[in-house]
């Protein structure tokens, strides 16, 4: 192939004409470009695509549609070679509502070579193809256009090599017997729960260090992660925006007694808690009604909902003390009033702090001093 930077494909008759060519040449090697500094999914940038002796690069914010794509990758027998493609792969699951199909991962084959667990494009070529290739549009930002000559010719240096290397590596796969290792691992590529996202409640699984939390912290952790996602989401931005790891573990292992209580946290600025201390209140009062909730055995939804968690810490916390919509709520009512209601309530005006005893499956209550601590 041509040295040249390829063309840049932004209409959908030209994606069209690629998928033809492509399918006739019987596999493909894939790549693509993406932002996800700022955002709370990433922006898709460009897409390159190579054959045995064509490449080109789409323009993923210019064209109308990726979908005259979508029948190749959805392919059950054409090759969909790429390298380290785990990002890429989620991405276009997403955009294709289905998962790409018969991939190939130069990546997970160089593993099973000896080459390391997650050993670079750029290294793995330099050892196996000897060829160097450059790196230095790596932290470009692939959503600015117009796209510069060097950026088209680091996306094509990208993707044009893929497919002489997987050849390579798997005729070493092959003399080593190893290629029903590496099928078996590549097909778990395709499985469609891979790519599906983890509900907001299981999003504690991602907080770094989440296993040395005991029990009572989890509680918190959870409530805590999932209230973090749904704000990201609402904010679009990354999670880590609204808040890192290291402020929800402070928070799960430590009470938070009242609003003012959140300024003293490490890492929690003063414009995201002014910003998102409702949120974080509820989240932790949540928690509190699932450690009921299993005492109990209850489901949560029956004991308080997300509203109405939200509506009794927006009244409880009215500087101007007025608090006519309490009245209306049914956490505040009868048997529920009873069971978790009034503490609730407790909590969130900041006269209590409140613990998750697990070895007793319930609710502690350590009354907060004068001075904003337990007594």
């Amino acid at each position: 192939m041509s040295a040249a930077p390829p063309p840049l494909l932004t209409k959908s008759s030209e994606l069209t004409a690629l998928a033809k060519r492509a399918r006739a040449g019987g596999r493909l090697a894939l790549d693509t470009e993406f932002v996800w500094e700022r955002t709370y999914r990433p922006i898709l940038g460009v897409v390159q695509i190579a054959t045995d002796d064509d490449c080109a690069v789409v323009d993923a914010q210019a064209v109308e549609s990726l979908e005259p794509l979508f029948p190749l990758l959805a392919d059950p027998k054409l090759p969909v070679v790429l390298h380290g493609g785990g990002q890429d792969l989620e991405i276009l699951a997403e955009i294709m509502g289905e998962p790409v199909r018969d991939v190939v991962d130069t990546q997970i084959e160089a593993a099973f070579l000896g080459y390391g667990l997650q050993v670079g494009l750029g290294a793995l070529l330099e050892r196996v193809l000897k060829v160097r290739i450059r790196k230095d549009q790596t932290y470009t930002d692939w959503t600015r256009r117009p796209l510069r000559p060097e950026q088209l010719d680091y996306a094509r240096t990208d993707v044009i090599h893929l497919l002489s290397l997987h050849d390579r590596l798997r005729e070493a796969l092959e003399r080593r017997g190893r290629v029903a290792w590496v099928d078996e691992e590549l097909h778990a590529l395709e499985a469609p729960g891979r790519y599906t996202p983890a509900p907001d409640t299981d999003r504690y699984r991602s907080v770094k260090g989440w296993q040395r939390h005991n029990a009572q912290e989890l509680a918190v952790l959870r409530s805590l992660a999932a209230w973090r996602e749904k704000a990201a989401r609402r904010a679009n931005v990354r999670p880590n925006y609204i808040a890192n790891d290291v402020v929800l573990t402070t928070l799960a292992a430590r009470p938070v007694d009242d609003l003012e209580d959140l300024h003293q946290i490490r890492g929690l600025s003063r414009g995201t808690v002014d910003r998102h201390a409702r949120g974080i209140l509820t989240a932790l009062l949540r928690a509190a009604v699932q450690a009921v909730a299993e005492r109990e055995d209850l489901a949560p939804e029956v004991i308080a909902s997300g509203r109405e968690l939200d509506a009794l810490v927006g009244a409880a916390t009215r500087r101007d003390g007025k608090e006519d919509e309490l009245a209306d709520l049914a956490l505040l009512g009868g048997w529920r009033r009873d069971l978790v209601g009034e503490r609730l309530l407790r909590i969130a005006r900041g006269e209590i702090a409140v613990r998750y005893d697990p070895a007793r499956r319930e609710i502690v209550e350590d009354a907060v001093s004068a001075n904003g601590g337990p007594d």
